[in-house]
């Protein structure tokens, strides 16, 4: 089974920087209306942005909702299922399911937990409504310790993985940066143009930030 968060190098050569030089500072110039871009393409495709924050590992952080409360997660293409930290199960309303512990997996740093399965009733990205209803519970505590001074302090909540993007057709733009979601359960097609005009997708862009 393939690790769920393979940080520890990573997180080795960068902590001793963290100090002075915290978060890579990036507000995504998310551009719809400009003829010709990736923006546009995603935007006429479906797609909707979801602005999300780089860290100095090249990690990327997303907002998102998890039975009405928010949180942030570290977005890790390298993790197949979507893990909550332990220790903030009972802040999102999650309890364990019945069978409770799975055997163990990797995660990287602290080497190998126990993961336990919780059911959810809404989580969500950006304004899409993700169509999961359960997420694993691990203890993540070194990988969140590691990575916080990164994040400016913000507490990482969990991990939000390759379930989740598999299932809404995730694109990444790390250049700048942006996750793009299709919301409906359907390959990307057409769309008025009109949703991709400035003023829309603006509105749009502005309303998943503010979640």
């Amino acid at each position: 089974m393939r690790h769920l968060l393979p940080l520890a190098a990573a997180l080795a050569a960068l902590i001793s920087l963290a100090a002075c030089e915290q978060v890579m500072t990036s507000t995504p110039d998310y551009r719809p209306q400009d003829a010709g871009s990736v923006d546009q393409a995603m935007c006429l495709l479906g797609f909707t942005a979801v602005p999300l924050t780089e860290l100095m590992t090249g990690h990327h952080l997303v907002d998102a909702t998890i039975n009405g409360v928010a949180g942030t997660f570290v977005l890790d293409t390298g993790a197949n299922a979507s893990v909550i930290n332990a220790g903030f199960a009972e802040q999102f309303g999650l309890e364990p399911a019945a069978g409770g512990l799975v055997p163990a997996i990797g995660i990287g740093v602290g080497g190998a937990q126990k993961a336990g399965t919780s059911s959810i009733d809404r989580l969500t990205i950006g304004g899409i409504d993700i169509r999961q209803r359960r997420v694993m519970t691990a203890d993540l505590d070194q990988v969140v310790r590691l990575l916080r001074p990164m994040a400016g302090g913000a507490q990482i909540s969990g991990i939000i993985g390759q379930d989740v993007m598999k299932e809404h057709r995730a694109v990444i733009d790390v250049a700048k940066p942006i996750l793009y979601l299709i919301a409906e359960d359907a390959d990307p097609a057409p769309v008025a143009a009109s949703r991709c005009t400035g003023d829309a997708a603006g509105a749009e862009t502005e309303a998943a930030a503010a979640r």
